[in-house]
């Protein structure tokens, strides 16, 4: 998104940071986690801006490379995504039931979606585009789904790795599937 906006190296770290981070943020604030664990492990943000220059030096420096194989990028980057909102998603659900609040399923599922996609939701509002998770292809859904299942399982008895993986599994082919059939919700008009 940043390179694509045409952003320098700077707009791309911070781009990076708050898509990378964004999420846990909201997270943490919402379970009253202060200051919240970003800001705590320093580690997100150090692993999110190497990554990002390491992007914005491969787009800058191979440029026609980039623009040709850019399908392919976004196809790559569409399936570590999908796996990152599965994980991020059971993740988030974990946390608030780690802190206590086992007992509030919606607060729960609730959480963990936002740990899935609020990194996302930031970085598209900071460029100035409806947020994806809003328009195209059953993104916060998949999120969701993915947070029910592994409440449920989880809640229910199940183990930690059997409902972790059940639910980041949902989340991740639910993304897969709809961005492969073209999955929308419908509009309006």
């Amino acid at each position: 998104v940043a390179v694509s906006k045409k952003v320098d190296a700077f707009g791309v770290a911070v781009l990076a940071v708050i898509t990378a981070t964004g999420g846990g943020i909201m997270r943490d604030v919402l379970l009253g986690v202060c200051p919240p664990n970003a800001f705590t492990d320093r580690s997100y943000v150090f692993i999110a801006i190497i990554i990002a220059l390491i992007v914005f030096l491969a787009a800058h420096l191979f440029k026609d490379s980039y623009l040709r194989r850019e399908q392919l990028l976004d196809s790559v980057n569409n399936v570590a995504d999908a796996l990152g909102l599965g994980v991020f998603a059971v993740s988030g659900t974990l946390a608030a039931i780690d802190y206590g609040f086992s007992d509030n399923g919606f607060l729960c599922v609730f959480v963990g979606m936002i740990t899935g996609i609020g990194g996302g939701f930031l970085r598209d509002i900071m460029v100035l585009e409806i947020p994806f998770i809003l328009k195209k292809r059953i993104y916060a859904l998949a999120a969701l789904a993915g947070s029910i299942i592994f409440y449920i399982l989880y809640m229910n008895g199940s183990g930690y790795t059997f409902s972790a993986g059940i639910g980041a599994a949902a989340t991740f082919f639910l993304r897969i599937f709809a961005t492969h059939f073209r999955w929308n919700l419908p509009t309006a008009y």
